[in-house]
């Protein structure tokens, strides 16, 4: 053992173990947070609701941990044995959670039925059972940083934390890359969560060795009889120390701001850069990096301790970094168009392309972010270093959580996702001039820093102001699809408009409807002269008036094979035409599940009101998830018709899985039929057969059209050898759908079979 090593219980040094351990540990914890927000979006759904009560609930028992169980424990001594403990515990309850969850489905059942899906009551509900079942393995996680904190640096904390902070944050990284790209495609939820143990069981023997071998390094000394003139210094009375609420206060708002960045990030780059499973993958590993590296650069600042000062200019530093961000955001877009013509068919690089698209915009802010947890921590200090990292890390939580949910909720739907990035860029300025304002008051400042700090702040307001709104039509033009890129080119090389590439493309484009919902940003546009209208959601087409042939057979086909009258779930709305289509077709009372309520909003945009499904009293629309729903209800159909976006967006490919399909059986009735539109355009062919083999292990029987080009089947399971009835496809609703679908004759439908 060296001798840092011998003294790190009361210095700052970080002693390799340390260091492995932690990183260990964190890319343990990532992975359990993946697997356990995937194994609950399978029983509370994929809406910004379910996910936000799983992030809250998490983010609550690592805040109770540190601050009521970390504090306590760091006090016993012994560190990095606790800490061994602390990793074995989160091994075994991190095995057990995972069929744990799986056992509550049948209690959110219950409640979600009697309480109702979009009800206060069931919200309140969902909350306190997921927060309760995961409050074990979230405690014991975080109490293991004040522990540690405790164990190097008892006395003033700074330097040792700020490097634990940052090596916990790089294994981060490192889980979500192993999650995203290795782990979670190839070994699935269980395997991963062992993986995960695996990790946290290495990390604790190595702390538990390492506790050991300083034991038999470390001989303890003889108490030394205290110098007259320390006892003396002891005995005077000490001036009370300022109260640490106010910079709690500040603390509590700087983690507000930086979920509300962390939020409007991830919507702006997944409106750019696609929905992808990879795409957010990508981005938060930009993010994580950033804080990790702040972290890891002002632990060398901290050697020469921490003030007011300090923590004022990280945050006008962010509030400036963050404004000049907004001058460069509305080029993304045209940023990805070049890097996606550059990069071809290489996938690779045009991922690496986007990891430095978002580097370049975001790393500066991030690693600002990432110093700001071990100086705050140093200011909160009034005791012991492992009760100040648990309280700090508290304080923090706390802000983060109501960040977070007042972002998604509230900021996104009200002001956008510019208006929330202003909001917080604001925020922090203002959190930087009242810590500068609280240092004058307590006169550790000169006022010439509150004057230096106010004139950031200005600047950054101004260079905000001056910032171009956002064009929702070039954001939008989905240009992460390379068909869609290659048309932006051709386009913008013809186009009689100037700015840009993609402004010159879409320069004969006129916005109908847009919205920057709490799950998805929703646009409705047409061309120049009104009649090609379609909708675009995250960016991406999901309907419009060119490809009418899919929309209106995924809803006369499988109407017209099922009963009369037959009670019908269609799930996803889009532009309407399909749910339009099969009440043509003789369906019944009718559900329509649409996650994102913008959507539904701009459906009206496709119909006459007096036409419009919505409007139709057999017509019954639910905002929420479709997975819940088919788990829980207790309704039975005749019809499900699914029509989801396409399976490669993150949440999406849940509706194109075994898992689904079976649920999608347990609800149909003995004769009913089901219905799956699936894309074979921009996709792989290992991914068609994947989906396709998913099907038909649950629905081994039925019939398959080609439409629209084919470019898209439409998958028709039905029993006992059911067949489509031309007779119910003459009348004049029918023909009106038809019609709009330019398909001459009913037994033109028939033709589509495979």
């Amino acid at each position: 053992m060296s001798k840092s090593e011998s003294r790190a219980s009361g210095s700052s040094s970080l002693p390799l173990w340390a260091a492995v351990c932690f990183f260990v540990s964190g890319a343990a914890g990532l992975l359990y947070e993946i697997v356990w927000s995937k194994q609950l979006a399978y029983v509370l759904g994929s809406s910004l609701h379910a996910v936000a009560t799983v992030a809250a609930a998490f983010l609550c028992g690592l805040a109770i941990g540190a601050r009521v169980l970390g504090g306590p424990l760091s006090r016993r001594g012994d560190g990095a044995r606790l800490y061994a403990v602390l990793e074995l515990g989160v091994a075994v309850l991190g095995v057990a959670l995972l069929p744990l969850l799986r056992g509550v489905e049948p209690v959110f059942g219950h409640f979600y039925r009697t309480l109702g899906a979009d009800s206060a009551g069931f919200a309140v509900v969902r909350f306190v059972l997921t927060f309760v079942v995961l409050l074990p393995p979230t405690v014991l996680m975080g109490a293991t940083l004040p522990v540690l904190v405790e164990h190097f640096e008892k006395d003033l904390v700074g330097p040792a934390l700020a490097r634990l902070y940052a090596v916990n944050t790089f294994g981060a990284v490192a889980g979500s890359a192993l999650a995203g790209f290795v782990l979670m495609p190839t070994l699935g939820l269980a395997r991963t969560t062992y993986v995960a143990a695996a990790f946290n069981l290495a990390a604790g023997a190595l702390a538990w060795y390492a506790g050991g071998a300083r034991k038999a390094a470390v001989a303890p000394a003889p108490a030394a009889a205290p110098a007259p003139a320390k006892a003396a210094a002891a005995a005077a009375p000490i001036a009370p120390a300022p109260s640490v609420v106010p910079v709690a206060v500040l603390f509590a708002l700087s983690g507000f701001a930086a979920l509300a960045f962390q939020i409007a990030w991830v919507r702006l780059f997944s409106l750019v850069f696609g929905s992808s499973v990879y795409s957010f993958a990508g981005v938060l590993g930009v993010y994580l990096f950033g804080l990790a590296l702040g972290s890891t650069c002002i632990s060398f600042v901290l050697r020469g301790g921490a003030n007011l000062q300090l923590f004022a200019r990280l945050q006008w530093a962010l509030a400036l970094s963050a404004a000049a961000g907004l001058h460069f955001f509305g080029q993304l877009p045209d940023r990805m168009l070049e890097l996606s013509l550059r990069s071809g068919a290489s996938w690779s690089a045009l991922f690496t392309g986007q990891i430095g698209l978002v580097a370049m915009l975001l790393l500066v802010p991030c690693a600002l972010l990432g110093a700001l947890f071990p100086v705050a921590t140093r200011l909160l200090q009034r005791g012991r270093g492992g009760e100040a990292a648990g309280f700090a890390y508290a304080v923090n939580t706390a802000g983060t959580l109501a960040g977070s949910l007042a972002a998604g909720f509230v900021l996104v739907p009200a002001l956008g996702v510019q208006g929330t990035h202003v909001a917080a860029l604001g925020l922090s300025a203002a959190i930087a001039v009242a810590a500068l304002a609280l240092g004058l008051a307590r006169r550790e400042l000169p006022m010439g820093e509150l004057v230096i700090g106010v004139a950031a702040a200005a600047l950054a307001g101004a260079l905000a102001w001056g910032a171009p709104a956002w064009n929702p039509t070039v954001m939008s033009a989905g240009v992460f699809r390379p068909v869609r890129a290659s048309e932006l080119q051709a386009a913008s090389r013809v186009s009689g408009g100037g700015g840009s590439a993609i402004e010159r493309a879409v320069f004969d484009e006129h916005l109908l409807y847009y919205k920057e919902g709490a799950n998805a940003t929703v646009l409705v546009g047409a061309d120049a002269t009104g009649q090609q209208r379609w909708l675009k959601v995250g960016g991406k087409v999901d309907a419009s008036t060119k490809d009418m042939e899919t929309q209106v057979l995924l809803g006369l086909i499988p109407a017209a094979t099922a009963d009369s009258g037959a009670r019908t779930l269609v799930i996803g709305l889009g532009s309407g035409y399909t749910a339009a289509a099969a009440l043509a077709a003789g369906a019944g009372k009718t559900d329509v599940v649409e996650l994102e309520r913008g959507v539904a909003e701009a459906s009206e945009f496709f119909h006459e009101p007096a036409r419009n499904p919505l409007r139709d009293p057999r017509v019954t629309l639910t905002i929420g998830d479709a997975r819940t729903l088919l788990e829980h209800t207790q309704d039975r159909y005749g019809l499900i018709i699914s029509e989801p976006s396409n399976p490669w967006l993150a949440g999406v490919n849940n509706l194109f899985t075994v898992d689904f399909y079976r649920r999608v059986r347990s609800r149909l009735e003995p004769d009913g039929v089901f219905c799956q539109w699936m894309q074979l355009y921009e996709i792989s062919p290992e991914t068609i057969r994947s989906m396709m083999a998913s099907f038909l292990e649950v629905f081994p029987e039925g019939d398959v059209y080609a439409v629209w080009r084919a470019v898209d089947v439409v998958l028709v399971a039905s029993p006992g050898g059911r067949k489509l009835s031309l007779d119910r496809l003459r009348g004049p609703e029918v023909r009106r759908m038809l019609d709009a679908a330019n398909i001459a004759r009913p037994e033109d439908v028939s033709g589509a079979r495979r």
